[in-house]
């Protein structure tokens, strides 16, 4: 499995070579606008995404580690029940634990609500579920967990572009023998968006227990490229470090490792 992962890992590197290097020929296509309406996680569209990260330092573990994501985003014009865009993301896992046990980790339901859409950006809230479908304890949660999300979107900050994500998880099965897990997630995103499709800019998850008090806060950054054909395409890679953990927090042991994506966008006609 390390093998294979390694291979994905520089199939993903060439890959945003070669867009980079087809940068002159579709440089007509690609704007600021295009590349930040990409990239912004509460755009109407659909589209498929496909995530590797490796992972080559576990806290108080040896051995290589990963996470292979795809996650596929549904838009909608208006619900069924409340009249406003929403978007549904659902999310899968593929992982290697550092001991080398590989199976499927935890499947995850998103649905966000586009309350509010002003000059200066957008808001947004609605809920997640997880399922704990992992084949192996070492890769995810015994649990299912729901909870609360939230978004805010600052778009007109020409060049540059914020937006923040929160996710709440409560555990809702077999807190009796798991114990009541309560924990948030909250993803600070901010790029820069160059003409020419190239951005830049980080968008770590950090994580914060609820019960306990402790975290997580990795830094990462990232840098990607935005390319247009019959679709839209974003092709990224993104380094990760942990700065500052809590002690006894186990719910993120990373402490390096990298990310390499690409996604697939078709704007909703």
């Amino acid at each position: 499995m390390q093998n294979f992962t390694h291979l994905i890992i520089i199939g993903f590197v060439l890959l945003f070579g070669f867009a980079v290097k087809a940068q002159d020929s579709t440089q007509a296509k690609t704007s600021v606008k295009l590349s930040q309406q990409v990239i912004n996680p509460t755009t109407m569209a659909w589209q498929l995404q496909l995530e590797e990260f490796s992972i080559f330092d576990t806290e108080g573990q040896d051995g290589f580690a990963q996470n292979f994501r795809i996650r596929g985003i549904i838009p909608l014009r208006k619900g069924f029940l409340i009249n406003v865009p929403q978007l549904w993301r659902v999310i899968g896992y593929v992982n290697t634990a550092p001991s080398g046990k590989t199976g499927l980790g935890d499947f995850t339901l998103n649905q966000f609500f586009i309350l509010s859409k002003k000059k200066w950006g957008q808001f947004g809230a609605g809920w997640n579920l997880t399922a704990p479908t992992n084949t192996s304890p070492e890769l995810g949660s015994p649990q299912w967990s729901v909870g609360p999300a939230l978004t805010v979107t600052f778009t007109n900050l020409g060049n540059w572009q914020m937006y923040w994500i929160m996710e709440n998880f409560f555990s809702v099965s077999q807190n009796d023998q798991y114990g009541n897990n309560a924990f948030m997630v909250l993803q600070p995103n901010i790029f820069y968006t160059w003409a020419n499709g190239v951005y830049a800019g980080i968008e770590p998850e950090w994580q914060y227990d609820y019960n306990t008090g402790n975290m997580a806060i990795p830094l990462d950054f990232r840098v990607g490229y935005v390319w247009s054909g019959k679709l839209k395409y974003n092709a990224y890679i993104e380094p990760e470090f942990m700065a500052y953990r809590s002690d006894g927090y186990t719910r993120n042991l990373t402490n390096f490792g990298i990310r390499a994506g690409f996604r697939w966008y078709l704007p909703m006609k």
